[in-house]
């Protein structure tokens, strides 16, 4: 058997499962769905280019319409082009070389690093092309379409969204530009403004690539680690307390078990029984040495997190086996299907609830007294672990309020832990019983050790 962590740990940079829910929480909308996974992951890859191909549509179709709606005369197939180009291929290449630096498993320093070289391999890319490439593209696609002049340049044309599409002299003669006249000739003039025009484009262009290209998903692959480490310790930290109980628990128990005056009652009854029944002082020997082999090995291996339903109701069964030698008036049944002795169950759990059953219950009731330990399932298919007894009850203040049944509350809470929003994993409750006595009864996830293969 394979003991189950207390706690699954946090995902690191597995590109396969998605992000813990303390991460990016459960509010996520349809455009922001695929940021529940890791940073240039496959499904956030896909998942983003979902979302961003309804604006990417919208804005072809605008741009679509500024271009070929008044129908003019030249229509600008070129820059129409060349805009598309702009947006579409960041936005498919950039994702793509992530997802491939990413699925390497470098360590994060180097992953940094070469998705950073990845984008900036994107942008001079794109500006080499708008570089180089552009124009001799607008040149082919005017001289297939025939909106060349005479000597077999194409024209020039000026796309503004949103305003109009004119020939650049109809745009130069309707400038006025009185006072750069008065300070430089016009060529001057001309020279410098398609200089900065040029800066603009250039820089324009770099920013719109890299944004494009997931050039913010870098911050928030910083934040992803930040966050995931930071969350693996909390879990571990958590994980080291729940062991600390645990321990302080098997050893309270252990302690419980072997004290003084539970030897010394046991050994007592054995004595008093000699004289007067030596069968049943025999019988109280068996199950005294029965109990001490189920209970004290056990308590030494089921350090872990979880053990079976089988082991603890061996446990269990020799408990209550010995309690009945020692009080011939309490009768037990201890009952599971055979289906579910495999299940987990937290070690040492129900023999503290068969405690307190004993003690609380049947040793304070005057004749006979019986305890019932069943193993089923709920209607919703969980576990449940009762433990029933006929004793002498409690009252509604007292419903539940011992510190031993505070501690296997927080236990259990420590070893299932509960989602924000969604109803408990485990629970632990206890209700008096219409015949008299007290139900405890836990609920816990059914699992199943991973078999080995």
């Amino acid at each position: 058997m394979h003991a189950a962590p207390s706690q699954p740990p946090p995902p690191g940079l597995s590109l396969d499962q998605p992000l813990p829910v303390e991460l990016t929480g459960r509010a996520q909308g349809w455009f922001g769905r695929y940021r529940r996974y890791p940073v240039f992951s496959a499904r956030w890859v896909r998942g983003r280019l979902l979302a961003w191909s309804l604006p990417f549509s919208a804005f072809v179709f605008t741009l679509a319409i500024a271009a070929f709606g008044d129908a003019p005369a030249t229509p600008p197939w070129g820059a129409f082009l060349q805009l598309t180009l702009l947006i579409g291929l960041p936005m498919l290449l950039g994702p793509w070389l992530g997802h491939r630096v990413r699925r390497r498993g470098w360590e994060p320093v180097r992953e940094g690093r070469a998705l950073a070289l990845a984008l900036a391999g994107v942008v001079a890319l794109m500006l080499l092309m708008l570089q180089f490439a552009a124009e001799p593209m607008k040149q082919f696609i005017a001289e297939q379409t025939g909106a060349v002049d005479a000597s077999g340049k194409r024209r020039k044309v000026q796309l503004s969204v949103g305003v109009s599409v004119r020939q650049p002299d109809e745009a130069a003669a309707s400038a006025q530009a009185p006072a750069v006249a008065s300070r430089m000739s016009r060529g001057e003039a001309d020279r410098e403004d398609d200089f900065w025009q040029a800066v603009t484009n250039t820089v324009s262009s770099a920013v719109l690539t890299f944004w494009m290209a997931g050039g913010m998903a870098l911050l928030a692959l910083r934040r992803e680690r930040d966050g995931l480490a930071a969350l693996r310790r909390e879990r571990e930290l958590a994980a080291a307390q729940a062991q600390r109980r645990d321990a302080e628990l098997r050893l309270s128990l252990l302690a419980a078990q072997v004290e003084p005056h539970f030897l010394f009652n046991t050994l007592a009854g054995v004595r008093s029984a000699i004289a007067t029944d030596p069968a049943r002082a025999s019988d109280m020997v068996d199950r005294l040495a029965e109990y001490l082999r189920a209970s004290i090995p056990r308590l030494r291996s089921d350090g872990a997190a979880t053990a079976t339903v089988a082991s603890q109701f061996d446990i269990v069964r020799a408990y209550l086996g010995l309690m009945a030698a020692r009080m011939p008036r309490l009768r037990f049944a201890v009952d599971a299907a055979p289906d579910l002795l495999a299940a987990h169950c937290p070690p040492l759990m129900l023999i503290s609830l068969a405690e307190n059953a004993v003690k609380h219950g049947v040793e304070l009731k005057i004749g006979p007294a019986s305890i019932t330990v069943t193993a089923g399932r709920t209607s919703d298919g969980r576990l449940a672990l009762s433990v029933a007894d006929d004793g002498v009850g409690f009252g509604p203040s007292q419903a539940g309020a011992g510190i031993g049944l505070a501690n296997l509350r927080e236990r259990l809470e420590q070893l299932y832990p509960n989602t924000p929003g969604e109803p408990a994993r485990a629970a632990l409750s206890l209700s008096a019983r219409p015949q008299g006595g007290v139900l405890a009864v836990v609920t816990l996830p059914l699992e199943f050790p991973a078999k080995n293969l």
